[in-house]
């Protein structure tokens, strides 16, 4: 593919109000829209959107490098993943970036050839995707209403943000959803690595009453989480520790974990994921997807990771409330707790 022409425009996407974690709170996302167009005028578009916080570069990092890109690509169709492993390898270290400018060549691949991103790769897809809806700090009484809403919007899964200062405002918040609710809702925890080995023992102890699908990132290094898990009967799951492909393999090897949180955003792409999905699902691991607060145009590479798992297990992928607005219509909005993919 020669001659191509890329270009960007930055983007700000502003949140209906602050979402805090334990990494701490924003109401905003920035990003870009990667354009590639190709000499017959036809146009491939991809999503960068840096989220440093939580293992990508930065936006400035991505911009630098993206003024400077110039594409003269020799792209083999019949073997488009290990093509494109090759010709993105320069952009490894920038995962964001890789992830816009390969969603941006292969849509144009895909408009050039007339065919849809599952029969490009070669995927089989799940028509129906459940996906959870996430509740960060709030108080006992917010967090129970927040709960209730969702329910009622037809969420069957709700992930709990953990880890303030004092665990016992986690506890009590998790504690009256499960209360509240009963077990009819499968209810997830994320701490997003804010406990060393020690507390996560005493706490995911606690917690194992709960009856929780699983805990999402309690502890950082692999060594804990191996030191974890032997501890405790509770599910784990990782995610900031999972930021690249080589590290989704050393926590598979060592049977650290029981669910894997992928975000193509901060992986690097689909690509990418496609990869570590089939590894972990070799090994019985689940793959969850989640979005990292990115564009209706980057969340479709999410959905379509999320579409290739084959375990019916919800994913992180409920944004349409979250914003105020977006660069484009959701093409695959949430309703009554699911992402319908149309035939």
């Amino acid at each position: 593919m020669k001659n191509l022409e890329l270009t960007y425009s930055p983007y700000k996407l502003e949140l209906k109000s602050f979402f805090e974690t334990a990494h701490g709170k924003f109401d905003i996302r920035k990003g870009f829209i990667i354009s590639i167009r190709n000499s017959n005028g036809v146009e491939g578009i991809g999503d960068t959107a840096p989220f440093p916080e939580i293992g990508s570069e930065s936006s400035e990092d991505a911009e630098k490098v993206l003024k400077k890109i110039k594409l003269d690509l020799k792209i083999d169709l019949t073997n488009i993943r290990s093509n494109f492993k090759e010709l993105l390898n320069d952009y490894d270290s920038l995962p964001s970036l890789r992830h816009g400018i390969e969603q941006a060549l292969l849509n144009l691949i895909c408009k050039e050839k007339n065919v849809t991103i599952d029969n490009l790769l070669e995927l089989n897809l799940q028509r129906v995707i459940n996906v959870n809806a996430s509740i960060g700090f709030l108080t006992k009484d917010e967090t129970i209403l927040k709960a209730k809403h969702l329910i009622e919007k037809g969420f069957k899964t709700l992930k709990i943000k953990a880890g303030r200062d004092n665990f016992e405002d986690d506890y009590n918040c998790i504690k009256a959803v499960r209360d509240e609710f009963g077990n009819d809702v499968k209810l997830r925890i994320d701490a997003n690595g804010k406990w060393n080995l020690k507390n996560a023992i005493k706490i995911l102890e606690k917690l194992e009453k709960l009856n929780l699908e699983y805990a999402e990132q309690p502890v950082n290094s692999l060594h804990n989480f191996v030191k974890l898990k032997n501890k405790i009967s509770l599910p784990l799951a990782a995610d900031e520790s999972i930021r690249t492909k080589r590290a989704a393999e050393d926590f598979i090897k060592k049977n650290a974990v029981d669910y894997l949180i992928l975000k193509p955003m901060i992986i690097g792409g689909l690509l990418p994921t496609l990869e570590i999905i089939e590894l972990a699902e070799k090994n019985n691991i689940t793959p969850v997807i989640t979005s990292s607060f990115e564009s209706a145009i980057g969340k479709a590479n999410a959905v379509i990771a999320a579409a290739t798992v084959k375990k019916k297990i919800a994913h992180g992928l409920a944004l349409n409330d979250y914003f105020k607005n977006d660069v484009i219509t959701d093409p695959f909005p949430v309703k009554d707790g699911k992402i319908i993919l149309s035939n």
